[in-house]
């Protein structure tokens, strides 16, 4: 079997730990509300259609030519996220040009990404002293005001956002926590009431009323408004379960708090912080606020935000929002562990261990973190460290699936199949009942016991996982590529992936099966229209490209059919499928197509 299944599935093990929130879809139009940068940039850490607020001072030609060089290398560490490297090389920047605006909001940035918040704070004045209105600048010093519990002065920095755009949104939010820290909660559900305006903030508005009316012990309207967050949004945020939760416990509803942690306990991966609140109920003592004061509100909009943009894959600004939340309140755990995932995801994973490392045992997020924190110890090489971590967690907790899955899918990514079915197998033994959600455990196993030469139980399990979940796409797909591959079975296949591409048309793997299924059938018109896309979608896939090439031979395009071949043969095919294509370029014998009938 080829690789090309293989990069498929690899979609498989961190989708795990995504999670969905109150902000959902408008957090990337989020970005525009403090992140101005170069608009010439193709980077997705500072590239967006929105950020016209700076178009004055974003050309190149505003950089005094003296400075051109630190400039360009500030840009250059930005875009591949190293913010520590930027700040040096804008800062140095900075002193040939030190009005410069655009060179100050690069350092404000950079200072920021970094956690220097304390240090970016005259940067900022002096920011918006050239442009009054420059919201990131506004923010951190709104942030700083808010800290030092200066809640009418937090109010006057934010009144002075932009009307356009998103800003008025987030205006609304932390002025409410303004002045809710000034006491004025009708004035702070008035204000935010403005988030009501449109669907996509209704959640966020349900959310944060509940929140300052329990900070400002408004027990009735509190229990209202957490009431309407729960049953608002299309999932709950975790954060808003916790907050009920508290709610209910602090108000002698521990039964209605033990019901609500307990329907959420399996959605997500944020079960073991339900666990642990369940926990919490047979323990002596008071429940926690979430949120016990304005400024802590105000860190809990920052958080979301950031969070927000997270599931946007909008690092960059995510990671701003982040370290403001940070600036605000330190000890938030889940801004730590956000700070922690960003680092993962920006792929600097020794600055993810070192920000996992520091979550506190104590933390309700603290074996979230563990396991975490092994996938970025696999990444920088640590794997024995990694894989020692995850059996650790596994025998502390013998109920518990999650490390088992995290250890099986590091041991199949290393291609080691027969311990990680092993793996698995202790993991689906844990498992009481099956639902839907276990699909990923049985197609994982399956990808495992396949590559193992286990075809029979491989496909057993990816049966299984149909059964689960009957239209998902990387399973239709992984099944059907394999009876084409094996040429059996082959019009349910084709039916199978044209599903998979009907959820997945941009999918280039996914595109080139169902052009494969159609040569193996003769239909070679299609196959090529199909095999053709594939190529435009994943030009750089040694295997696709070697597919179109059979096609156009097929077709009688033999010098389009070389092509291919010898493209196949530049992109480091694995050894069989190198071979394969040097024998086709000698003695042209393309795989000969099946008929459906066979091996039925």
């Amino acid at each position: 079997m080829t690789d090309l299944k293989h990069k498929r599935a690899d979609q498989l093990s961190r989708s795990r730990w995504i999670s969905t929130g109150a902000l959902g879809c408008v957090a990337v139009f989020l970005y525009a509300c403090t992140i101005q940068g170069d608009p010439s940039s193709t980077s997705k850490v500072s590239n967006d259609p929105t950020l016209t607020d700076m178009a004055a001072v974003s050309s190149i030609e505003d950089i005094p030519r003296s400075a051109l060089g630190g400039y360009l290398a500030g840009h250059h560490a930005r875009n591949a996220f190293d913010p520590k490297a930027a700040a040096e090389f804008f800062s140095r920047t900075l002193y040939s040009d030190p009005d410069n605006p655009q060179l100050l909001h690069q350092v404000l940035v950079a200072q920021i990404a970094q956690g220097r918040l304390e240090s970016s704070l005259a940067i900022a004045q002096r920011l918006t002293h050239q442009r009054d209105s420059e919201p990131l600048a506004l923010l951190i010093l709104a942030a700083d005001s808010a800290k030092e519990l200066r809640f009418a002065e937090a109010r006057k920095y934010l009144a002075k956002f932009p009307e356009s755009s998103l800003y008025p949104f987030i205006k609304s939010l932390l002025s409410a926590w303004a002045m809710a820290g000034e006491g004025d909660i009708a004035g702070a559900l008035n204000e935010l009431e403005f988030l009501n305006s449109s669907p996509n903030f209704s959640p966020t508005h349900d959310y944060h009323a509940a929140l300052i009316a329990d900070v400002l012990q408004k027990e009735t309207q509190a229990r209202s408004a957490y009431t309407s967050a729960l049953s608002a949004a299309r999932r709950p945020s975790i954060r808003s379960v916790i907050a009920a939760g508290s709610f209910y416990e602090r108000h002698g509803d521990t039964e209605v708090a033990r019901q609500l942690y307990s329907s959420f306990q399996e959605t997500g991966p944020e079960q073991t912080v339900l666990d642990q609140m369940l926990l919490n109920l047979t323990k002596a003592g008071p429940a926690r606020k979430l949120v016990n004061t304005a400024t802590e509100g105000f860190a809990e909009a920052l958080y979301e935000i950031s969070a927000s943009l997270f599931r946007e894959r909008a690092y960059e600004p995510a990671l701003i929002y982040c370290q403001t939340a940070l600036f605000l309140r330190p000890e938030l755990d889940v801004a730590h562990m956000q700070l922690a995932d960003i680092y993962a995801a920006t792929g600097n994973y020794d600055l993810a261990v070192s920000a996992f490392q520091a979550m506190p045992n104590s933390s309700p997020y603290s074996w979230s973190a563990r396991i975490r924190m092994a996938d970025s110890l696999n990444e920088i090489g640590e794997t024995e460290e990694a894989l020692r971590e995850l059996r650790s967690l596994a025998l502390q907790q013998p109920g518990r699936v999650d490390p088992l899955l995290a250890l099986a899918d590091m041991l199949r990514l290393k291609e080691q199949y027969e311990d990680a079915i092993v793996i698995y197998d202790e993991a689906i033994s844990r498992i009481q009942p099956v639902e839907k959600q276990h699909w990923t455990i049985f197609y994982a196993r399956g990808m495992s016991l396949e590559r193992n030469g286990d075809w029979e139980q491989a496909e057993s399990d990816f049966l299984q996982a149909l059964h689960l979940q009957p239209d998902q796409p990387l399973v239709l797909n992984y099944l059907g590529y394999s009876w084409v591959e094996q040429g059996t079975k082959l019009t349910e296949a084709k039916s199978m992936i044209q599903r998979a591409v009907a959820q997945r048309p941009n999918d280039g793997y996914i595109v080139d099966s169902l052009g494969w299924v159609l040569y193996q059938l003769e239909e070679f018109d299609n196959a090529l229209i199909h095999l053709e896309r594939a190529v435009e979608l994943r030009p750089d896939d040694a295997v696709i490209n070697d597919h179109y090439g059979d096609a156009l031979w097929s077709a009688g395009r033999h010098s389009e059919a070389r092509f291919q071949w010898l493209r196949a043969l530049s992109l480091d095919p694995e050894a069989e499928l190198q071979k394969s294509v040097q024998k086709k370029l000698e003695r042209p014998t393309p795989r000969k197509s099946v008929q459906a009938t066979d091996k039925p």
